[in-house]
């Protein structure tokens, strides 16, 4: 995605710079999708929500009306899941 203060939104389309996703970005983009077909729709969602969204485990918990105690030892479970799978540990 794109924000204002981001060099692509900046740079617009007259400004000599290379147009459309770099390599890198699509080799970032080809390595997301993977993790999200790896652990799964849910997993993937639960962490975009505690991660991304910055929602806390209670928060989560209350939308899959699961216990916070619970969620908060499946999302450290899909935390590790997620270390594993880019090569963090």
């Amino acid at each position: 995605m794109t924000i204002a203060s981001s060099a692509n939104f900046l740079r617009g389309t007259r400004s000599g710079y290379a147009n459309g996703i770099g390599d890198g970005r699509v080799a970032a983009l080809d390595k997301l999708t993977g993790f999200r077909d790896e652990l799964g729709s849910a997993a993937s969602a639960q962490l975009i929500d505690y991660c991304v969204s910055g929602q806390t485990a209670a928060d989560i918990a209350q939308k899959y009306s699961v216990q916070e105690r619970e969620m908060a030892i499946i999302l450290q479970h899909h935390l590790r899941l997620c270390a594993r799978y880019f090569d963090f540990m």
